[in-house]
This record gives structure tokens, sequence and C-alpha cells, in this order.
């Protein structure tokens, strides 16, 4: 049986992602992979943490078409519906665990010091609005910042 073979992301790189089709978005690995123990004698594949950028394109954009100083994780506004539980909404910092594993093949167009990214902690624990885990990267990583995009687009236009 054939093994499958990921790149793996390594601290600093600028990935882009394809949340809807036809869109691109932008997001930064914040530090290099660390195995993490999550049960007696299990371990994971080495994990990191991913920024997720407010950045959304609607053409494939390069390392050259990014102002980099404006770099900066996505304060998403996620609205939670919970059985007998009003509608209600919690802002989740969009920085997250994930594994190096590049699954969805994403494009690593480049790479930056993330130290001017995200200059908080980086803790393996997950707190109340972020650094939850992911798992491996998904085909729609960066969706967050598309809702976001849309959300602000329509709120102009209405205007």
């Amino acid at each position: 049986m054939a093994r499958n073979k990921y790149s793996f992301f390594k601290r600093g790189d600028v990935i882009r992602t394809n949340p809807q089709e036809g869109f691109y978005g932008i997001a930064v690995v914040l530090d290099d992979g660390v195995k993490l123990e999550l049960s007696p004698n299990k371990w994971s594949y080495p994990m990191c943490h991913i920024a997720i950028t407010p950045l959304i394109y609607d053409f494939e954009v390069t390392i050259e078409d990014i102002d980099i100083p404006q770099l900066h994780p996505l304060r998403f506004q996620r609205c939670y519906c919970l059985k007998n539980t009003p509608e209600f909404f919690k802002e989740e910092l969009l920085v997250h665990i994930y594994t190096t594993r590049n699954v969805a093949q994403f494009p690593v167009i480049g790479n930056i010091d993330p130290s001017n990214i995200y200059k908080g902690d980086l803790s393996w624990e997950p707190k109340s609005d972020r650094f939850f885990f992911y798992g491996d990267t998904q085909k729609y990583l960066g969706r967050e910042a598309y809702l976001n995009w849309l959300n602000m687009s329509s709120t102009t236009n209405k205007q």
C-alpha cells in the first residue's frame, strides 16, 4: 500500500488558502512543529499554531501582493445556536493548533518572521477563544475569513 506524501509546514510559512471557490485567503504558521503526548505513550503528529488572517482576494495572491506589516489574526464573531438557549455570539481569535502535515496541499507562497503577526504566548492549552485542536488542515481552511469578508462587504454595500 502506497503512503501519501505530504509536505510539512514550518515556522513563518505564509499559506494561500482557498476558503471559497474563486477566493483566496492567507494563513501564517506561527511556530515549529511539536509532538504532544495526547495520552500515556500516545503521541500526536507534530503540531503547530496557525493564524488565519482577515485578508481575502479574488485572485491567486502571491507574497508580493501582501502588505506584510498589516497581517494579524482575525477576530471572528462565531454564532452559537444551542437547544433551549437563545442564539448568542462569541468572539474568537483565529489562532488554532493543526498538524504540520499539509494534507490539503495548500501552496506556501513565502516565509516571514511570524513574531510580528502574533506577539502573545502560544500555549498548547486551549483557551476560551483560541488554540483549539483542529487536526490536519482541511480544504476550506480560513472559511471564517471569507464569511467575515462577505459580512463586511454586505454591510458596506447597504450604506
